[in-house]
């Protein structure tokens, strides 16, 4: 099946996955928050001598020109690291972040936020020259708030969205290790809940999730969820959203 279809995934909250994207859209804005693009990921890699095909800024926009015409959206969201390299600005970051921009400006989206991640150095006086606001965090309104996740965000919400993480379920096929990226959903001791973001990025193949909190690069995961209880949720071209079972029952104690 082809995705495009809306996943509910807190629909209490307005949010949703677009089936068989990384993506989540929050109807009650009109947004599609997307997170960890990582453009420039291949020029990173060719400095050190690892020559990759360009792929990154092609299956991204694939990815989100499926999604809008889906949803339509009037707003997208990067929630964190839509570059790379932390200690300086690639000729690639620039020229691909933009060219993200343009096009989802000529596809119909009216706004591009960036939440700042931990990788979006030097890279926020381009963006903001080419009408991209660039935020450390976004309230989008009823307790619903978005942050990159690599810092610790004290309450002030009911449910905040990540990035960061690059979630991963890793399952044995045939005696093959196979990675499907995960949403994760993730309650705190406290009763908000906590979404976590696949990566978008076709180089960020994702960290296996499990119940060894050192595991985690969130602070946020790893000291405020009950990471017991974390539903991760597969979202496939082949199958649409396929909702799993808590890590406690299908991953292996600690």
């Amino acid at each position: 099946m082809s995705g495009g279809k809306l996943f509910p995934l807190l629909p209490g909250k307005g949010l949703y996955i677009v089936e068989g994207t990384p993506f989540l859209y929050h109807a009650k804005t009109s947004t599609l928050v997307a997170a960890d693009l990582h453009l420039g990921y291949e020029e990173a890699m060719t400095r050190l001598g690892v020559f990759l095909p360009r792929l990154q800024l092609k299956k991204a926009l694939e990815a989100f020109r499926e999604a809008l015409e889906a949803v339509r959206p009037s707003k997208v969201v990067i929630d964190g690291d839509i570059k790379h390299v932390y200690e300086r600005l690639l000729k690639q970051e620039v020229n691909e972040s933009l060219r993200l921009v343009d096009s989802l400006s000529s596809w119909g989206v009216r706004e591009v936020l960036l939440v700042k991640g931990n990788h979006d150095t030097f890279i926020s006086g381009p963006l903001k020259k080419n009408g991209v606001e660039v935020v450390e965090t976004l309230d989008l309104g009823g307790g619903v708030l978005l942050a990159h996740g690599h810092k610790m965000v004290e309450g002030g919400f009911e449910v905040l969205v990540i990035g960061h993480e690059h979630p991963a379920l890793q399952v044995d096929v045939g005696g093959a290790r196979v990675k499907f990226p995960v949403f994760l959903v993730a309650p705190v001791e406290e009763g908000e809940v906590v979404v976590v973001l696949p990566a978008t990025g076709a180089y960020q193949t994702g960290n296996p999730v499990g119940l060894s909190r050192e595991n985690y690069l969130s602070p946020i995961m790893r000291e405020r969820v009950v990471l017991e209880e974390v539903k991760p949720y597969v979202s496939d071209r082949s199958v649409g959203v396929f909702p799993l079972p808590p890590l406690k029952e299908i991953v292996p104690p600690v």
